[in-house]
């Protein structure tokens, strides 16, 4: 999920700080690092240095949409202070209720937004 106005990845928030810290903080654009045409900022250059190692590791899953709402096949940005890690990836949520949901049983909403997440890439497509 990126802003198309001004390019950020999952509103400027540090992919890697999820996985070190625990939390969503926001990046700064002193550590700015570019991939998949999108920018990404982090909150040190460790964390842009170890994304610049192994980004796919980083990157939110379904995109950074919500995975509750692809698992319904909507495409919904997800919120970067909404958040789960599950077996080492990142899933962002539009609402408490959907994290929530994800945590009671994960891997069936994983299941159920990976079957759907080829019809919201249509959805995305511009």
């Amino acid at each position: 999920m990126f802003d198309p106005y001004t390019g950020l990845s999952i509103g400027g928030y540090d992919p890697v700080a999820y996985f070190v810290s625990g939390a969503a903080i926001p990046g700064l654009a002193d550590y700015e690092e570019v991939y998949g045409d999108t920018y990404w900022h982090f909150a040190t250059e460790a964390n842009a240095a170890a994304f610049r190692a192994a980004p796919a590791v980083y990157i939110p899953g379904f995109g950074g949409y919500s995975m509750a709402a692809a698992a319904r096949g909507v495409a919904q940005p997800g919120n970067p202070t909404l958040f789960a890690i599950h077996r080492n990836r990142l899933y962002l949520f539009a609402t408490e209720d959907e994290r929530q949901a994800f945590l009671a049983d994960p891997d069936a909403m994983i299941a159920a937004a990976a079957a759907h997440w080829p019809e919201v890439l249509k959805l995305l497509a511009y």
